[in-house]
């Protein structure tokens, strides 16, 4: 089972970091922010947050840009795009209502036009405005190296997900789910909710025909890939480079060699982390910013965390995904010390650290994570590392009851969540499909059936490219981290240039 994991109050108390913006419409009061996180030779990521600075909630938005140069857009997370430059981008179910003072945050991923990536004029209702930006340096070559990884599995990903590259997905009639953005395999057996069929999750048809418009039941999956390329603004030729390039990155990540050893365990506790706290970071790099209970992002760092009365959570944005069948990125507690903004590539060997002869462990073998550090906990020792997964269990606090409306029984065991629910309920000797088929039937219950979609994604995914490993063993090293890491989590000590090759 998943072992105690903690939070921390701040060290020293926190201030609110600087950032450019531009001003809004008077009848918006919004102000919107076009941040380039990252950029390389051919490449570029990018963060576009709308703040409400108004005196009423934002209910429901949409802006749109363009640009001059020839930059293209090819992956994007928390928001759905439309548009072939100029595009347009729209919210996702769970952030299209900004409360006051609070912000939402999206991001991209493209490919530059020129020689350095522009910022374009953010227009639309909710803002209107001459750009602002700042640009993130790249902390080495390795992490411009690792940039142009595309996020072609992110858990909210509108663009190139795995389900399009896929020929042998499960399908009713030729059609498939279009689930509020993403592909999904229509269920054949399942009359209602969501399902696990052929090895892959499913949604049921009734299910996915009560989707609002324009998601729901789409054509046939040739047509349905040709739509989706449409409406997200990628030419083939760009997401067949799109590809291309992800496969050869993933394989470019030289395997462990010696290295340490450690393990994995797993938790979500809808608390505050201790890296959202100034004091816990260097003076030089950005503290993680945390989320209120609708997943907005906080611009104030000071507030107290959701399990200690306050009313900031940990954003959903740190919910890990795939980029390839044998790579994938997320975040993650450690043990203390000076970690926050840290990356660690983990490499899986095959055995589980405490679960002799455990399936999942064993399916696991080979696959490679790269996790940033944005927690500690106490009770986290040398060499494990705390996985950020929903339903991975609340650990010592729980914020995520009150946070999602469910009950604690819904969260399954308080250490190992939903998968150490599923163990209990079929013993420790059931098969690896088994155990998957529970783990995700839980993920879909307490997720998929409230429209909390991106969470549901993370959760299936620690049964589906996870393959419900229960605490596998691995080797481990620090790294440089990925601009997908740093651009969602906001922390980059790349300019500190201080990795460490000792083991924690």
């Amino acid at each position: 089972m998943n072992l105690l994991s903690k939070w921390a109050k701040p060290l020293v108390p926190g201030c609110c970091a600087m950032v450019m913006s531009l001003s809004g419409s008077g009848a918006s009061a919004a102000s919107c922010e076009y941040k380039i996180a990252n950029e390389w030779g051919s490449g570029f990521t990018a963060s576009i947050r709308i703040t409400n600075d108004g005196t009423a909630p934002v209910a429901g938005w949409s802006l749109g840009w363009n640009y001059s140069d020839g930059s293209r857009v090819t992956s994007s997370w928390n928001a759905t795009l439309s548009g072939a430059n100029p595009y347009t981008a729209v919210p996702l179910n769970w952030n299209s209502t900004i409360p006051v003072g609070s912000s939402v945050e999206f991001g991209i991923q493209g490919t530059n036009g020129g020689s350095k990536a522009q910022v374009p004029v953010l227009s639309g209702a909710v803002c209107t405005g001459t750009p602002a930006s700042s640009v993130a340096p790249a902390s080495s070559s390795q992490a411009r190296s690792s940039s142009s990884i595309a996020s072609l599995r992110s858990s909210s990903s509108v663009v190139v997900t795995s389900s399009l590259r896929s020929s042998s997905l499960a399908s009713v009639a030729g059609q498939m789910c279009n689930w509020y953005g993403t592909l999904t395999p229509l269920c054949v057996t399942a009359t209602s909710g969501w399902g696990y069929e052929n090895g892959k999750s499913c949604v049921a048809v009734a299910t996915c025909r009560a989707q609002p418009a324009p998601f729901g039941i789409v054509g046939a999956a040739s047509s349905v890939r040709s739509s989706v390329a449409t409406s997200a603004s990628v030419p083939s030729s760009v997401r067949s480079s799109a590809n291309s390039s992800a496969s050869r990155s993933a394989s470019s990540i030289p395997p462990i060699v010696g290295g340490c050893d450690g393990y994995a365990t797993r938790y979500w506790d809808c608390c505050k982390p201790h890296c959202g706290w100034s004091g816990n970071v260097p003076s030089l790099v950005a503290p993680l910013q945390s989320c209120a209970a609708n997943n907005s992002r906080l611009s104030d760092l000071t507030v107290a965390s959701s399990c200690d009365g306050g009313n900031a959570h940990m954003c959903w944005g740190l919910a890990p995904f795939a980029v390839s069948d044998t790579l994938a990125y997320g975040y993650a507690a450690t043990s203390s010390g000076d970690v926050c903004g840290r990356c660690y590539q983990l490499q899986f060997t095959g055995s589980s650290h405490n679960s002799p002869g455990d399936p999942g462990s064993a399916a696991l073998a080979g696959k490679t994570m790269i996790v940033q550090a944005t927690n500690i906990g106490y009770d986290v020792g040398g060499g494990q590392f705390d996985i950020l997964v929903p339903g991975g269990g609340v650990g010592a606090f729980n914020a995520c009851s009150a946070q999602w409306g469910v009950s604690n029984s819904e969260l399954g065991a308080q250490y190992g969540g939903l998968l150490a629910a599923c163990k209990q309920e079929l013993g420790y000797n059931a098969s690896l499909a088994q155990y998957k088929s529970c783990l995700i039937g839980r993920c879909n219950s307490v997720f998929g059936t409230r429209g909390l979609t991106e969470l549901q994604r993370a959760c299936t995914w620690y049964a589906d490219w996870f393959q419900a490993a229960d605490n596998p063993a691995l080797k481990y090293k620090e790294v440089a981290c990925p601009a997908e890491l740093t651009s969602r989590s906001g922390m980059n000590r790349g300019v500190l240039n201080d990795i460490k090759t000792n083991c924690n």
